[in-house]
Order: C-alpha cells, then sequence, then structure tokens
C-alpha cells in the first residue's frame, strides 16, 4: 500500500508543478508576455519571486494569499489551478492505467501497458491545453491561437503516430497489406481530421445564426477552434480505439459534447440572465423563458404518465413545444445583443466546451 500511496502522491506534485506553470501560461498569454522570460514575479509591485514563494500551494498558504513584498491579495486562481491539475493527473491516472484491481485495492498495482500509458500521456497534454483554454478564456474572454491550434494538431499527430506503428506492426507480422478502400476509410488518421472538420462548421454554422436573427455572431470564433480541437482529439481517441470500427460513434460522440456543452453553460448562465431581466424589468422576455421552461416540464410529465399517446395531442403539443422554444431563443438572444460584456451577462462558452470535454475523457470507453 506505501509503494501506492507514493506512485499517487508523485503524480500529484507533478500535476500540482504543471498547474503553476499552466497559471503561468494562462496570465501570459492574457498579458501577451513570453511564457520563459522574464522569471516569474508579483503581478502587483512587479518584484521577481523567490524560488520558495513558486512551491505549488504551499507558498499561497504560508504567505496567507498575499505577497512576500508588497502584501497585495494574490489571487485564487493560482493554488485552485495547481490543485485541479494536481487531481486531474491522478484521476487520469486511474481511469487510464486502471492500476489497482477492485479487491486488493491499494495494496497491489496491477502491470500497466505501453498502450495504456501512451494514452494516459497524450490525456496529460490534452488537460494541460484544456486548462490553458478554460483559463484564458475566463479571465479574458477570448480563445488564443497559441492554444488552439496545438489542440487541433495534436488529435491530429497522435492518429498519425498511431497509423504508422500500426501499419509497421502489421507489415512485420502478416506483410504488406491490401490497399483498399476500405483500408482508407477505417484510417484513424481520416477519423480524426473529419471529426474537426466536423466540429469547426457545426458550430460555425450555429454560430452564424446569430447573424440570421440579431447581427451578431452567437459564439465567437474561436470557440470553433475548441470545436475542432475536441474534434481531432476524440476523432482520434475513438480512432485508434478496436472497440470502433466506423465514423458514427464518433460523429455521436461530437455531437454529445456540443450539447452537453449547450446544457453546462445553461446551467451557468441561467440565474445571472433571470437576475438581469428582473432588474431591466424585461417581463416579456422572462414570462417566455418562464413558459418554456415551465412547459418543458409538464412536456416530459405528459410523456411520463402517458397522456401523449393519441397522435393529435402529441403533435399539438410538440408543435407549441417548439413555437415557445423559438420565441423564448430570439427573445433572449435580442437581449443578449442589447446587454454587453460590461453588464456581466455575458459569460465565455469555451469552458462550457471544456467541461463537457473533460466529462466525455472520464466516461466513455476507448
Amino acid at each position: 500500500m506505501l509503494f501506492s500511496l507514493v506512485v499517487l502522491g508523485f503524480i500529484f506534485i507533478i500535476g500540482l508543478v504543471i498547474g503553476s506553470f499552466l497559471n503561468v501560461v494562462i496570465l501570459r498569454t492574457v498579458s501577451e508576455e513570453s511564457i520563459v522570460f522574464p522569471a516569474s514575479k508579483c503581478p502587483k509591485c512587479q518584484t521577481p519571486l523567490k524560488w520558495y514563494h513558486n512551491i505549488p500551494v504551499l507558498s499561497y498558504i504560508c504567505l496567507r494569499g498575499k505577497c512576500a513584498f508588497c502584501h497585495e491579495h494574490i489571487s485564487w486562481q493560482y493554488p485552485f489551478v495547481e490543485l485541479v491539475t494536481g487531481c486531474l493527473f491522478v484521476a487520469l491516472f486511474l481511469r487510464f492505467c486502471s492500476p489497482f484491481d477492485a479487491l486488493f485495492g491499494l495494496s497491489v498495482m496491477n502491470p500497466i501497458s505501453w498502450s495504456q500509458i501512451i494514452v494516459y500521456l497524450f490525456s496529460l497534454v490534452i488537460t494541460f491545453f484544456f486548462i490553458a483554454i478554460a483559463g484564458t478564456d475566463i479571465i479574458e474572454k477570448k480563445v488564443s491561437d497559441a492554444h488552439t491550434i496545438p489542440l487541433i494538431s495534436l488529435g491530429l499527430l497522435y492518429s498519425i503516430l498511431y497509423s504508422i506503428i500500426t501499419f509497421v506492426a502489421y507489415t512485420k507480422a502478416n506483410g504488406f497489406p491490401k490497399i483498399t478502400i476500405d483500408f482508407f476509410l477505417t484510417c484513424p488518421i481520416l477519423y480524426s481530421a473529419a471529426a474537426g472538420i466536423l466540429g469547426f462548421l457545426i458550430m460555425e454554422a450555429i454560430s452564424r445564426l446569430g447573424l440570421l436573427f440579431v447581427g451578431a455572431r452567437a459564439f465567437g470564433e474561436g470557440d470553433s477552434y475548441i470545436a475542432a480541437g475536441l474534434g481531432t482529439v476524440f476523432g482520434a481517441l475513438l480512432g485508434c480505439s478496436a472497440m470502433y470500427t466506423n465514423f458514427l460513434p464518433i460523429f455521436q460522440m461530437l455531437i454529445l459534447i456540443l450539447v452537453l456543452s449547450g446544457i453546462i453553460q445553461i446551467i451557468i448562465t441561467l440565474p445571472l440572465l433571470i437576475k438581469k431581466l428582473i432588474q431591466n424589468k424585461n417581463w416579456i422576455t422572462l414570462g417566455s423563458l418562464a413558459a418554456f421552461i415551465v412547459y418543458i416540464i409538464l412536456y416530459l410529465y405528459a410523456q411520463y404518465a402517458k397522456w401523449l399517446t393519441n397522435d393529435i395531442a402529441y403533435w399539438t403539443s410538440t408543435v407549441i413545444l417548439v413555437l415557445l422554444g423559438i420565441f423564448a431563443c430570439i427573445k433572449l438572444i435580442g437581449g443578449l445583443k442589447e446587454n454587453k460584456a460590461e453588464d456581466g451577462l455575458y459569460l465565455p462558452f469555451g469552458p462550457a466546451m471544456i467541461l463537457a470535454g473533460f466529462i466525455m475523457l472520464f466516461t466513455v470507453m476507448f
């Protein structure tokens, strides 16, 4: 058991250190500074920090959340990002390496294969860029190409390397494979690239609906690149898995991530939106939203209670639901156009997409 705890502790510490570096990446992406030079400094007084001021989490606790020089408050972002990264490193190790037997627990460690290590390391690199994207989007409400382009490239690179290794291994064992159309259609590279392109196109299409209704994009262009990165990454993971032999599950995964992102965004945004509508006395929009939510609940309950078995009742209630939804969306989008980011109503969509990506990373079998 001691050995297992040491391994988990070591992985957690590595995660804390990477999290500390991620704080630098996030903040210097916002300030457009180099992530290498100069050395770490206080963001308030600009005084270079000593090495013992940069110990993840511990330095924050020992300094009581204040700078050692100017005594200004240090943002809680620093220990939060470090702890989240450390916990994710451990959780992903347990997820992909399956080191412990359910029967014996920490007392016995299972052997870990090279394939498990490769997938685990790939998930860590993905995590690095996921956190960097979410952190930058939350602070600056912008998505940096320096984070999304490498994420897109990582998915493609992983599928390319996997395809090359698999091709070489197959050739050595069975001779040169027969080149057919199926050979290309089942290639992980194609799956990864297609999922990336599809993710970008879907987000762009949704975003440009805002131009149609209110004359402004529903989402920023950076969100489309995040969707492309999620597409190439999950396209590579599923495409390189023997469990998936066609593109349909990858397409379904991509749609599920985007739908889940929308649900997460609604859950986070709805309280702020309702508060703003009440403050502005926008009773029509508030009423349409309330009516839509109440009608959804009644509609789902009616289906559960089997009240809509009659075709006329079913289609009538469904049409009403769609019309209420369209009306509520038009009013909400119009309200979002009138209420700018400085009013506190706008929340970036990127973090919701990243959170949905993490949920899929932990729940889907690869």
